[in-house]
């Protein structure tokens, strides 16, 4: 991005992660202690999850809750902006996989295909594709859903 001259410096790259979906690099971090979420959709099982991983690290385990927080509300404002760009019954893909935090599972797969259903994809479908080299317990995920026709 530097050699192209979209960024010329730190601080740039710091506010285009901080718009990426997930984007915790450079000052997007320290934005993270102090993050407030929208709570426009809160996926199932979430706050039960976040609560887990916030209590597990006294120095570390509010970060990296928000971290996973705002990791579900980039996606899900990213699904809500792109549904009206797709035609009617396109479908969607994502690869993504299970996560632990503090010995606390974050079920990506499911809180991605609740988020798809939330906006109004259908036929949402959850397919564990393989093991990860972690981790035990981790899988990568194929999560799909279709614009309904």
């Amino acid at each position: 991005m530097y050699w192209l001259r979209f960024l010329s410096t730190g601080r740039q790259a710091g506010e285009l992660d901080w718009e990426a979906i997930g984007g915790t690099w450079g000052v997007a971090t320290s934005r993270l202690a102090e993050w407030v979420p929208a709570n426009e959709f809160v996926p199932a099982g979430m706050p039960g999850t976040l609560k887990k991983i916030r209590g597990a690290h006294a120095k570390n385990g509010k970060l990296l809750a928000n971290y996973v927080h705002k990791y579900f509300e980039d996606i899900f404002a990213h699904l809500a902006a792109m549904l009206p760009l797709l035609r009617r019954g396109a479908t969607v893909h994502y690869i993504v996989g299970n996560s632990i935090f503090y010995g606390h599972m974050v079920s990506a797969e499911q809180f991605l295909a609740q988020a798809m259903a939330a906006v109004g994809l259908c036929d949402v479908r959850i397919v564990p594709i393989r093991k990860r080299n972690s981790k035990k317990g981790l899988l990568e995920f194929h999560v799909s859903g279709a614009r309904q026709t």
